[in-house]
């Protein structure tokens, strides 16, 4: 099972999740926060791998549609030297994290993680426009629905 939520860094350092926000991020040149993923129990990131959690979905998203194309598909965090991986086999997918000297990694159902992955990251990018009207992310919706 993939479970996926994303959270916002507030200005006093702590984090709520995205969906409980009613206002704007403090700084919206660069939007703090954090994806936690975890499959079957196994956290890969989250909280302590903050970032620019707008950017970094972005990303993600960019990789759910290499993914689709090529079985594979890797980033890294926007402003860490942390890497994502996605790697298909067969139905499954490894889903591998990369931070410093640690390797965290677990396979997941390629279905589920594609569905988790659109339907946070759409849910995502829907509560952010609410937050902030003009910002879009047209591509990055277009690239996680397929």
């Amino acid at each position: 099972m993939v479970e996926i939520e994303t959270f916002l860094r507030k200005s006093d350092g702590g984090f709520v999740r995205v969906e409980a926000c009613h206002a704007p991020p403090p700084d919206l040149d660069y939007i703090e926060g954090a994806i936690r993923l975890s499959v079957d129990g196994r956290e890969l990131i989250g909280l302590e791998e903050w970032d620019y959690v707008d950017q970094l979905w972005c990303y993600v998203a960019g990789m759910v549609s290499r993914l689709r194309a090529t079985g594979r598909a890797e980033t890294y965090f926007p402003d860490q030297p942390i890497r994502l991986s996605f790697q298909e086999r067969g139905s499954r997918v490894v889903v591998t994290v990369k931070s410093g000297g640690e390797v965290k990694k677990a396979i997941a159902s390629s279905v589920d993680l594609l569905n988790s992955l659109k339907t946070a990251g759409l849910s995502f990018f829907d509560k952010i426009s609410e937050l902030v009207p003009g910002l879009s992310y047209t591509e990055a919706r277009q690239e996680l629905s397929g």
